[in-house]
């Protein structure tokens, strides 16, 4: 556990309107942690999920002394509760502001960069590094041994796991007169757009023809496979180990679970949910759950 002395002055300052009310002492009171329910303290910023029914008792019997509420919790002696609309989401502000070192602008000098390659401002690369004619924008923050390729383009700050690699040549072939298998082109370009981030150890080929296009603020976890020309919309959650071959369609705000594949040439709609393992080979309407192999949609009871 991390402890930092914070004053509660400094969070609701930090917080500023999205504070809707105080019910409590904030002169000379501070916090120091932050903690899982168990190992809960006097000291700890404490939280209470708006969905419990019982939220209020739950307030009361914390023992932490400084509580993040939603409005419907009433003032409780010797507590001070901060009202506001998200809790957990105003507990993971608070806990990026205060408790996470954030990294500084440094580019490591073992790192490799082309020439004509443009990298913005507040940028961190960490050891060994490789990067191309790449575009890498203000505040991105790659970490240690990945390869980013020519023809990417990454929007600002997005993330980079190590061992990551981004924009290399996708896996697509033709038949000559004989039979035997030769490249087609790989000739267009990643294009990832701002507060991507992408976990350790995946790879994500740039197009062929057309551009592989990753939205805004989706989040790809660690050893992941991204197959050439994927459009994958706006806040898409791609989860461990999951394959998507190429040239599909993945809308916005989609979920897709552990170990999941994608065949290619499928569309995801808006808001659906791809179940773990599942091996998706039909087209998935906006909204609707699928699981299984082949991939069906789950049906609730």
């Amino acid at each position: 556990m991390k402890y930092k002395r914070i004053q509660i002055q400094e969070i609701l300052d930090f917080l500023g309107s999205k504070v809707y009310g105080i019910d409590g002492e904030v002169n000379d009171v501070f916090i120091d942690n932050l903690a899982e329910v168990e190992r809960v303290n006097e000291t700890t910023l404490d939280w209470i999920n708006p969905s419990k029914s019982n939220k209020q008792e739950v307030a009361k019997n914390s023992k932490a002394r400084v509580l993040l509420v939603d409005d419907s919790v009433a003032p409780i002696e010797d507590k001070l509760l901060i009202h506001v609309k998200n809790p957990k989401v105003t507990l993971a502000e608070v806990g990026n502001h205060f408790f996470v070192e954030q990294p500084q602008a440094n580019i490591h000098p073992t790192v490799v960069i082309d020439p004509e390659a443009t990298i913005g401002m507040g940028v961190s690369i960490g050891a060994y590094c490789v990067i191309g004619k790449a575009v890498i924008g203000d505040g991105c923050v790659i970490d240690s041994n990945v390869r980013v390729y020519d023809n990417t383009v990454m929007g600002k700050g997005c993330v980079i796991k190590a061992g990551a690699v981004l924009g290399g040549a996708g896996f697509g072939y033709e038949r000559d007169a004989d039979g035997n298998k030769f490249r087609f082109p790989q000739i267009g370009q990643l294009i990832m757009g701002d507060y991507v981030e992408v976990g350790a150890n995946t790879c994500i080929d740039r197009g062929a023809l057309a551009d592989t296009e990753i939205g805004d603020y989706t989040k790809i976890n660690n050893l992941c496979h991204i197959a050439h020309n994927n459009k994958i919309g706006r806040n898409v959650t791609i989860t461990g180990c999951v394959n998507i071959s190429g040239s599909n369609v993945i809308d916005d705000d989609v979920w897709i679970a552990p170990n999941s594949s994608l065949r290619g040439w499928v569309h995801i709609g808006k808001k659906a949910t791809v179940g773990m393992g599942a091996v998706v080979v039909k087209n998935i309407p906006e909204g609707e759950t699928w699981v299984g192999n082949p991939a069906h949609k789950l049906e609730k009871r």
